[in-house]
């Protein structure tokens, strides 16, 4: 029979134990697998419901709608079909060990009953194991003829691993599952590195996206370099039609060894692929700006050279843009929109900006017939607020149409940025220098 452990709030669901208890629920398992317990049932899926210390920006007011499902627990259901059994219980007692960390980040904070604050982590994984065991007898309450669930021999079983509970104990664990864990995870991280290697697929999918994750650094350590370096390459790819087999995402893990990166790269869906980089964020810290500009560069740069090598992608085509990159850094103009009438051709490009740094945007207006070409700076813009603003451009008898979404967002985001601009060809194309 096979345990799942994971949590439930308001908005937010999933993700195991955290500190000197992440491996509890393993050490559960291997003690049910020793004592030989068998079950008519596959799986055992049990779901710690706790009130939330704080809700995500966007979603307030779900705490209430939370409450009101959290109230009439405990839930349970045997689904004999399936061979699997899930059982929902109150758990306050956990509120902080899940939530109290990244509390501080969030504006809308809840508080939790005194009773439930400050609980140890023995206390903790005491509560856990009389968590299993209420859910035992919730089951044993449910079972029919025909179903196998010792619920006595599960409680003893429960019982025994409670008498091991001590701060020493736990952290033994801890320390020895996180080496096997970390061995076990790398070695398969490069089993499937080498199996990539040897699998041709055909380039059939258009790239979308190229996203940045860090690992072992503070937050918002390589920004904003990350950040425009991400839509630099992610817009410039694109543009020149880079093809990847199946999956259409890139992700870079950046992380101060090869091994710390290695342990994030095992997941895998269809939809993405991953890289890793290694970065010295010792001696990052430790430079000026133009010099981390470039290391954040160069690691991304690595992270998808890793990927073009390991699955066989197009390596000119990557190093074309590379190339590019490496003569404008951040003044990269990106290509946002290209329309097209009888007699022009309008391209949009901007720079990549933040929320706080917006950069210049720009109309390249050229004539089919002269070859003339005319640049105009109209405005500057984020990658948020450039598809808000620029939601809508028409050429039509001389004149250049821009209209902006209409949406609620638009009246969050464009807040002073004109709505509806109006530009004659003739006068761009007199300004072509």
């Amino acid at each position: 029979m096979k345990f799942y452990l994971t949590r439930n709030t308001a908005g937010r669901f999933g993700g195991g134990l955290n500190g000197n208890l992440k491996y509890l629920p393993d050490c559960i398992q291997a003690a049910v697998n020793t004592a030989g317990f068998s079950s008519s049932f596959s799986e055992f899926r049990l779901t710690l419901n706790h009130p939330p210390l704080y809700v995500l920006p966007g979603v307030l007011g779900i705490e209430k709608q939370f409450e009101q499902f959290y109230n009439i627990l405990p839930y349970s259901r045997l689904d004999r079909r399936y061979k699997t059994i899930s059982i929902s219980l109150q758990s306050p007692e956990f509120s902080e060990h899940f939530d109290k960390e990244e509390q501080h980040k969030y504006e809308h904070r809840f508080s939790i009953a005194d009773e439930y604050k400050d609980i140890p982590e023995t206390d903790l994984a005491l509560l856990l194991l009389d968590k299993f065991i209420l859910a035992a007898q919730i089951i044993q309450a449910k079972i029919k003829k025909g179903d196998a669930f010792d619920a006595g021999k599960f409680e003893k079983i429960m019982l025994a691993i409670k008498e091991r509970i001590t701060p020493d104990f736990l952290q033994n664990l801890h320390a020895e599952k996180s080496v096997q864990s970390d061995d076990k995870i790398i070695e398969q991280a490069l089993k499937n590195r080498e199996e990539r290697k040897g699998i041709t697929h055909p380039g059939d999918t258009l790239l979308q996206d190229v996203r940045i994750y860090c690992h072992g650094l503070p937050d918002r350590a390589l920004f904003p370099y990350d950040h425009h370096y991400m839509e630099i390459f992610r817009n410039m790819l694109r543009g020149k039609g880079f093809m990847c087999p199946t999956y259409n995402h890139l992700y870079i893990h950046v992380a101060t060894t090869a091994s710390e990166a290695l342990r994030y790269v095992l997941a895998v869906e269809n939809w993405y692929t991953n890289g890793i980089a290694v970065l010295d964020y010792e001696s990052y810290c430790q430079q000026d700006e133009p010099r981390k500009e470039l290391m954040v560069q160069e690691a991304i740069i690595a992270g998808l050279r890793d990927i073009v090598a390991l699955d066989g992608l197009n390596a000119t085509l990557l190093e074309e843009v590379v190339a590019d990159v490496k003569n404008t850094w951040l003044d990269t103009e990106l290509v946002f929109k290209v329309i097209e009438s009888s007699k022009y051709v309008l391209t949009v490009t901007y720079q990549s900006g933040t929320l706080t740094e917006q950069r210049p945007v720009y109309f390249h207006l050229s004539d089919k017939q002269t070859n003339k070409h005319s640049k105009i700076h109209i405005g500057n813009a984020d990658n948020i607020r450039i598809h808000l603003w620029l939601q809508k451009i028409t050429m039509t008898r001389g004149k250049i149409k821009v209209t902006a979404s209409k949406a609620v967002a638009a009246n969050v985001w464009l807040q002073n940025m004109p709505r509806t601009m109006e530009f004659s060809i003739q006068n761009i194309m007199e300004a072509a220098e």
